[in-house]
This record gives C-alpha cells, structure tokens and sequence, in this order.
C-alpha cells in the first residue's frame, strides 16, 4: 500500500505542470536547490569493531564509523489552508476547493475578547512534512549512510491531522507542555522562539519567520518522536537499522566497494567474482531542535544550514510577505563501514 501511494504521487508530480508562481517553488526547483554539500559535514566519528571467523579462525577487525547529513525531508509552512508553497504535492494529495478543506481555514483568527487582543501576536501555519525528492548529491564521492525516508512520500500533512493541529489537546496535559522552558527553541529563559509543545499550528509569537520555523519543526518533531494522538507516519520504530547494501550488478571490486558491496572472487577463477550485499548498521535520526539542521528555499534560497533558535535574531535575510516557507530538514546519520562478521562494539572519539 505504501509502495502503490509512493508511485501514484511520483507519476502525478511528473505529469504536472512545471509553471508556478514566484512565492511557490517547482519539484524541479527544490531538488536543484537542495545539492548543498554545505550542510553534509561528513566526516569521521568513531571506530567500529567487528569478529569476522572463517574456516582458518577468527580475527577482530576495525572500520570507521562516519556521521553526516542528508536531505530527509522537505517542510512547507503556509499560513492559509489550501496554499502550499509547493502546490504541486498538495493537488496531488487533496483538492483545497472542496467543502472539507474550505471548512478549515485555520488562518483565519477571529473572535472577541483576548483573541483580539493577542490577534497580532497569535500565528497559525499548516505544514507538509514530505519525503525529500533528492536521492544522490552530486559531487559526493564519499561513503553515505542510506537514507530512512522515501522520496515523496507524505509524511506529516497538518489537514490530515486537523483536529489535533488545530487544537493541541493531544500534547496538552504532557510534562513537555505544563513546564514552561522543556523543549524550547532558544536559550530559555534569555530567549525563545517558541516551544515544541504543544504540537499544534498556534504559535504565539510576535515574528511571522520565527512561528513558521517553530511550527516545522514541531511537525518534524510529530515524524521522528512519535505521533501520540497525532495522525502521521513515523519513519522508524527504533533508533538502530540493518540494512543491506551492494549492487550484484557492479562489474569489478572498485563499483562493488562504492556501493556497500563484498566482492568475492569465483572457485577457479583469477579474473571472475560477484558483488555480494553486506548487512550494514546505522542509527537512524532523532528530531533534537538544539542540533537540528534547515536550509531555506523560500523565500530565501541559501546554500547554508541553520539551527532554529541557535541565535536570538532571524538568520535570513528576509520574511515571506505571504507566510509561505519551504525548508529542507537534513537528518542526521551515523553508520559503521562494513567488514564482514557481527559487530561487536562501538565507539565515538
């Protein structure tokens, strides 16, 4: 079922027009401005250590193990229901003129009273949370850690959820949401942009950027912690994952190697072998506003990525006059070289 919604959305993305507005950004457009190897930082972090036996006996053998970033998700925040920022996913998945849809205008704030009165102050953002359309980054010859999310694959849409994301009554009577300075986007108490909790679309708060960065990540934050009353899919259970890497396609040990693969040499042949897969460990991400990484599409394109909140000040040079943002989320991954065998221990420097 998963696989079937997965082609459905990718074949109506390619079928559809590419023209759109200069506030709303193309598939086209957002994979382009999504090959930032800026916001990798690959690099060596640890030391894997791994028994490997074989008919001759048993040896303890050491790989790196690598961390980086990658493109996990793509985040629309939009302020009026029915106009995403990437309009191309949201005719895909639900058509914004019917009854249903028209019937949530959570943009729309009105009322007397202290809803007037906070009416300047009180923000209201729908979010898409969809699998990144990026599958590879150009240029990056490097080991990669294999990506946990599907490309296109709808994740988090708040008008799925619009009875929890307009109310915040499933996070309401948590710890996270009585206790003011637990999971905060800043430095509490010297500053905050907002809290995570409770998970909703409301988000007080005089800065229109500032309340659209709180409410992606509060929606990250409903995919990769959990989804208690939330209607939304998470894209791991466990914060470990097996995975089995190689192409048996690769024609020598140089391609078998890039891709994962053990190269093993035929019986009686010098020249001959096969690309066999190895079972690969990584430890898959978990949303933490404090290290979190976003990069900007829109309205601001930027090459660099940003933690919400790590300064006081907005870090782009602009707002979105129309409240209409798209980020890209870069996960980050850890992963152990494979060396055949069963991995016995891991370590960090």
């Amino acid at each position: 079922m998963v696989k079937f919604a997965i082609a459905l959305l990718v074949v109506t993305l390619s079928m559809h027009p590419l023209n759109v507005r200069g506030d709303t950004l193309s598939t086209e457009e957002i994979v382009a401005r999504s090959q930032s190897t800026d916001c990798l930082d690959w690099k060596i972090s640890g030391i894997c250590i791994w028994l490997r036996c074989s008919f001759f006996g048993c040896q303890v053998v050491t790989t790196p193990r690598i961390s980086h970033y990658l493109p996990e998700f793509v985040v629309s925040s939009y302020a009026q229901t029915g106009q995403s920022p990437w309009p191309v996913v949201e005719q895909s998945l639900f058509d914004p003129t019917t009854d249903f849809v028209s019937s949530l205008s959570g943009g729309n704030i009105t009322g007397t009273g202290i809803s007037r009165l906070l009416h300047d102050d009180l923000k209201f953002h729908e979010v898409d949370v969809i699998g990144s359309p990026v599958t590879r980054i150009p240029g990056v010859k490097r080991f990669l850690c294999r990506r946990a999310s599907q490309p296109f694959f709808p994740y988090f849409l708040s008008l799925r959820d619009a009875n929890a994301w307009r109310s915040g009554t499933p996070d309401s009577g948590r710890r996270e949401a009585l206790t003011p300075g637990i999971r905060e986007i800043g430095s509490w108490p010297y500053y905050t942009w907002g809290s995570i909790y409770p998970r909703s679309g409301f988000i007080l708060q005089t800065h229109a950027g500032k309340s659209a960065a709180v409410a992606s990540q509060r929606a990250v934050d409903v995919v990769l912690r959990d989804n208690i009353g939330h209607i939304a899919s998470r894209i791991a259970k466990h914060t470990e994952q097996d995975v089995k890497r190689g192409n048996p396609k690769a024609s020598n040990p140089h391609t078998c190697g890039l891709s994962g693969g053990q190269w093993q040499r035929l019986p009686r042949s010098n020249e001959g072998g096969q690309c066999v897969k190895q079972v690969w460990r990584q430890w898959l991400p978990i949303a933490d506003e404090k290290s979190d990484r976003w990069q900007m599409l829109l309205p601001h394109y930027s090459k660099r990525c940003e933690t919400f909140g790590r300064q006081s000040e907005w870090p782009y040079p602009e707002v979105a006059e129309n409240d209409r943002y798209i980020w890209n989320y870069w996960g980050r991954y850890r992963c152990c070289v494979k060396a055949g065998g069963t991995l016995l221990s891991h370590f960090d420097f």
